[in-house]
């Protein structure tokens, strides 16, 4: 008779006991060992994520150019597993995607919107992208209306290389066709702010 792991938050289990869970209904993410279980993300947060996983698959993905993933799970470390709100990998490196996770090699681009938790994503998920050699780390802040796109430097730190608002537009590197005016994010006409 099989049992089913307790599954909770902060329960402490290695990464292969984490892999080896059912799908679960909430979010979970294994962050040095422990297990981290997230909130129905608000509306917000949802439909910013949406609109920016809806542009970078319109460039990246209908051109061939890379794969775009909304909540992949990603292995950044032995004892880490993450699931960003938008993941993306270049065509030539699609080889990293396992069939649960990735977790063949850091994925190009990862995204996080921030939500209630801001301090992990801000500091704790920021070392575990940069020490498993994410290239690209872009933080959007709905509350403030920003993306900021950290780049990997050859110390394997990550160093702002824009802090952009809906009167900027997102290009990478990586993707030089790729270009995104943000207003068509932040100022999107389907878009509904909440209110403090």
């Amino acid at each position: 008779m099989t049992t089913t792991p307790d599954i909770r938050a902060g329960a402490r289990m290695n990464l292969a006991e984490f892999l080896d869970l059912p799908v679960q209904e909430t979010r979970c993410e294994l962050i040095d060992g422990v297990v981290y279980m997230a909130a129905f993300p608000i509306p917000d947060h949802q439909f910013l994520a949406m609109v920016l996983s809806t542009q970078l698959a319109l460039q990246i993905m209908e051109t061939g150019l890379g794969i775009v993933y909304q909540v992949a799970g990603v292995v950044v470390s032995d004892s880490s597993a993450l699931g960003p709100d938008i993941v993306v990998v270049r065509s030539e490196r699609v080889g990293i995607i396992g069939p649960t996770v990735i977790d063949g090699g850091p994925p190009d681009i990862v995204v996080e919107v921030l939500s209630s938790n801001r301090h992990t994503d801000l500091v704790r998920k920021r070392q575990l992208y940069a020490a498993a050699g994410v290239p690209e780390y872009w933080i959007l802040d709905g509350d403030a209306n920003t993306l900021t796109a950290l780049e990997l430097g050859e110390d394997g730190a990550y160093r702002e290389r824009a802090a952009l608002t809906s009167a900027h537009t997102l290009t990478t590197p990586l993707f030089p066709e790729f270009s995104l005016p943000l207003a068509q994010v932040f100022d999107h006409p389907a878009r509904i702010q909440r209110q403090e």
